[in-house]
């Protein structure tokens, strides 16, 4: 994957390694809960066209339809919902008497720590960071020997359900009169 530093033009090669695919995972499961199904069916139609080493594909509308069976309609809705969620951003051109376009993907889509607002309002978080307090998702962290580390500060990931059973254990709950209600075998 490559990408461009915008203040000196270099162009960068990031290594892909570890659990990234070519198919953009996250984005899929952000149309999927947002029920976009058209774009999600054409962000797979877009997939299919990359390359090796680019990020961008310029299919025509026709080549997209038949591939995946969309109308041109559709196709241009379902390219807003793409280009809302910061997926991938539309470059358009004229070449001779026809309009054409280039569709550049996005970081945002295989890295959810660099999806925009709306993108990140339809992630489930799992986990929390202990030192920076951060949520994330699985792509948030990885895992060593000592178990989960957040890639942004370095510190120790804690998954959402452990830290509520702990809160459980560390809070008993009370009634109104301030008595420590039973514990039942479900909390445990």
């Amino acid at each position: 994957m490559r990408t461009i530093d915008k203040s000196t033009g270099e162009i960068k090669t990031i290594k892909i390694r570890g659990l990234w695919s070519h198919f953009p995972i996250p984005a899929y499961q952000v149309l999927a809960a947002q029920r976009e199904w058209s774009a999600q069916k054409l962000l797979t139609c877009l997939v299919s066209f990359l390359g090796k080493d680019d990020l961008c594909v310029f299919p025509s509308y026709r080549t997209i339809s038949k591939r995946c069976g969309l109308s041109p309609n559709t196709i241009r809705k379902s390219l807003g919902v793409l280009e809302d969620y910061g997926f991938i951003k539309i470059f358009r051109f004229t070449q001779g008497k026809k309009d054409r376009s280039k569709y550049y993907f996005q970081e945002c889509c295989w890295d959810s720590g660099k999806m925009n607002k709306k993108a990140l309002a339809a992630r489930v978080f799992t986990d929390k960071c202990l030192d920076c307090g951060k949520l994330m998702d699985r792509g948030g962290y990885g895992t060593g020997p000592m178990g989960k580390i957040h890639y942004g500060c370095g510190g120790s990931v804690l998954g959402l359900k452990a830290s509520q059973a702990a809160r459980k254990r560390t809070y008993p709950l009370r009634d109104i009169t301030g008595t420590y209600l039973p514990v039942t075998e479900e909390e445990h």
